[in-house]
């Protein structure tokens, strides 16, 4: 790839993509996680409690792991987007505007350059890119695209420059 063959992006971290980006990292990492099995115990857990509560009277089991059902499955998410608001709102990259410039070396992101051999891993999404990198990651919108053949440029170029590349569909 020519210098001129450069792709630059750019975009507003709003909270909106904050929260976005964060929940796709959360369900991407969720996937290979053992924590995705928890909900599976806490339905069992319900089933022994009604059991229980059926043939001893005792509801303390029922009661507990119909919290931990309505935790998981509903308030979860809930709980952790008002952290994220709060954290978003205290961060320093509050609608910060993200200039990144790709080419065949790396990203170039605010004038902080990352080589393509520095991410760890790459996953491909409908709806962006993340890249992790050291202990953090950076997620690119697909709205930072000027159109879709620039997105899949890009694609193209971080799965043949990243060992470590996903795609999530």
């Amino acid at each position: 790839m020519s210098k001129e063959e450069e792709i630059k992006l750019s975009y507003i971290w709003n909270r909106d993509k904050y929260i976005e980006a964060n929940k796709i990292a959360y369900d991407y990492a969720l996937k290979s996680s053992p924590k995705r099995f928890l909900g599976w115990i806490f339905i069992a857990m319900s089933q022994f409690g009604v059991v229980s509560a059926m043939k001893g009277g005792g509801i303390g089991l029922l009661l507990l792991s119909s919290i931990l059902i309505l935790y998981w499955y509903y308030f979860r998410w809930k709980i952790r987007k008002v952290i994220l608001i709060k954290n978003f709102e205290k961060s320093k990259n509050k609608n910060y505007k993200f200039n990144i410039t790709v080419n065949s070396s790396g990203l170039d992101i605010n004038n902080t350059f990352i080589e393509w051999k520095d991410i760890l891993e790459f996953v491909s999404l409908k709806n962006g890119f993340l890249l992790y990198y050291k202990d953090s990651f950076l997620f690119i919108p697909s709205s930072a695209f000027r159109d879709i053949e620039i997105k899949n440029l890009f694609a193209s170029m971080a799965k043949e420059k990243i060992e470590n590349y996903n795609r999530v569909d």
